[in-house]
């Protein structure tokens, strides 16, 4: 009986419920394959590399992706990801609302597909990168991760509302520059970010392309109106949000911006992105 190795990459800090979660994972993999799969668990020190598994499973949130993303990015295994985060934006967009039990069955079924990922400022991302209001949302929601998700990412954006301003960017997607201030600046594989919030409703992890959404210069009003609609991914044609697709893009500001990429802080003044088509095999319904 050929025995198939999965390595299940669980996220270091994660709640005692999540490890619950991942021993339930490995109690019914036994009782379902018969010990066909066996599943060998790193709650901590993750292995220096991968050879010897037949397929790869990461437990956690958005983040804990992007480390997997960042620490194998040449992974050509397949993948299969489960929800541990606050977030879990891009196992919605992979999964959408499934019970555990109809999710490990997606699992157990092994249909791999190829799926695009980014790359900014030499950083792999599987959902998306937000600069200036999202780096600054996040820095805010460092200082209440406990609660995460939407209520957490509502908390944490409403004060930046108010306060936050509007700044110039230059953008090219090829040879020519474009200069625009903006309240907004976001370049997605994905389309979901924030627990919820449907900023590019429209994008695909499978057409080989990046999404860009640049919203203009808007009123606190505004601002306080449109968030929920944003939310809902009820935006796109409203007239002040412009949204593109290119393969390759830069943004540069006049000053350092914050920025958030895959719910990690990062913190640059240049922006360089492109796609990477078909990077990450991973087994989806």
């Amino acid at each position: 009986m050929e025995i198939s190795h999965i390595a299940f990459l669980i996220n270091p800090f994660c709640s005692k419920r999540t490890r619950t979660y991942a021993h339930w994972v490995e109690e019914q993999v036994e009782l379902k394959t018969q010990g066909t799969l066996r599943v060998v668990m790193f709650f901590q020190d993750w292995p220096p590399n991968l050879d010897g598994f037949n397929q790869i499973w990461v437990l956690g949130g958005d983040g804990t992706y992007n480390y997997f993303a960042n620490a194998y990015p040449n992974c050509h295994l397949p993948i299969a990801f489960f929800k541990g985060g606050t977030g879990n934006d891009f196992y919605w967009k992979l999964y959408g609302d499934v019970t555990k039990e109809a999710h490990l069955n997606i699992i157990l079924s092994e249909k791999s597909r190829a799926v695009d990922a980014g790359m900014c400022n030499g950083q792999l991302f599987l959902n998306g990168v937000g600069m200036g209001l999202e780096g600054e949302v996040l820095e805010s929601m460092n200082a209440i991760r406990a609660i995460g998700g939407l209520i957490g990412y509502f908390l944490a954006a409403i004060p930046q509302i108010f306060t936050f301003r509007s700044f110039p960017i230059r953008m090219s997607l090829g040879s020519e520059w474009i200069e625009r201030r903006v309240f907004l600046c976001m370049v997605f594989n994905s389309s979901r970010a924030g627990g919820g919030f449907h900023f590019i409703p429209n994008a695909s992890i499978w057409d080989n392309q990046l999404d860009i959404l640049l919203c203009e210069p808007l009123s606190i009003f505004k601002r306080i109106w449109y968030l929920p609609k944003i939310q809902q991914g009820k935006h796109e044609h409203i007239s002040f949000l412009h949204f593109q697709q290119a393969k390759q893009v830069t943004i540069l500001s006049e000053r350092k911006l914050k920025a958030q990429i895959d719910g990690e802080l990062i913190v640059s003044n240049r922006f360089e992105f492109h796609v990477l088509p078909g990077h990450f095999h991973v087994i989806v319904p």
